[in-house]
């Protein structure tokens, strides 16, 4: 039988502890090593993602503007040329029907309290854009001449230099 006294238990019980503690301290440490290495990887595979995809939404806005840029520059070619006194006093025509026809549905509409407000305030808005676009091209059809304007009813008044 052997006897050992408690300090060298105590020593042997230390001793076998710090190994473990030891052990452990460094699993911990790699642990941590590991998870920092891994949110490093998928940070940078993520900041690639959204690198590519910035990039790929800034390419498709560049050709959004791009074929708007287009169609005006090809609308402003399209105003840009003459066309026929018979095409021009058509389309007169035509619009003066449109704003003779907003003008009676207005009023129908303003006579029936049931028409929603919302409704009747599109309605005065149509028929202000169509005015304004008759007044542009009789306007158009004058030839600029300085001298004449249309007046809202669409007769010519001369003006006094």
């Amino acid at each position: 039988m052997i006897v050992q006294d408690e300090g060298t238990a105590t020593n042997e019980a230390q001793s076998h502890a710090a190994p473990v503690e030891e052990r452990l301290a460094k699993q911990v440490r790699a642990l941590e090593a590991w998870y920092a290495a891994e949110f490093e990887r998928r940070l940078t595979e993520l900041t690639g993602m959204l690198k590519l995809q910035l990039q790929i939404q800034s390419e498709e806005l560049q050709q959004h503007y791009e074929r708007r840029a287009k169609t005006s520059q090809e609308n402003v070619h399209v105003i840009a040329t003459p066309h026929s006194p018979e095409k021009h006093l058509e389309e007169i025509k035509r619009t003066e029907a449109i704003a003779q026809k907003c003008a009676s549905e207005l009023e129908r509409m303003v006579g029936d309290d049931s028409v929603n407000l919302g409704l009747l305030l599109q309605m005065r808005n149509q028929q202000l854009e169509v005015r304004a676009y008759l007044r542009g091209l009789k306007f158009a059809s004058e030839g600029g001449r300085k001298g004449t304007r249309t007046s809202r009813s669409g007769h010519q008044l001369e003006l006094s230099p």
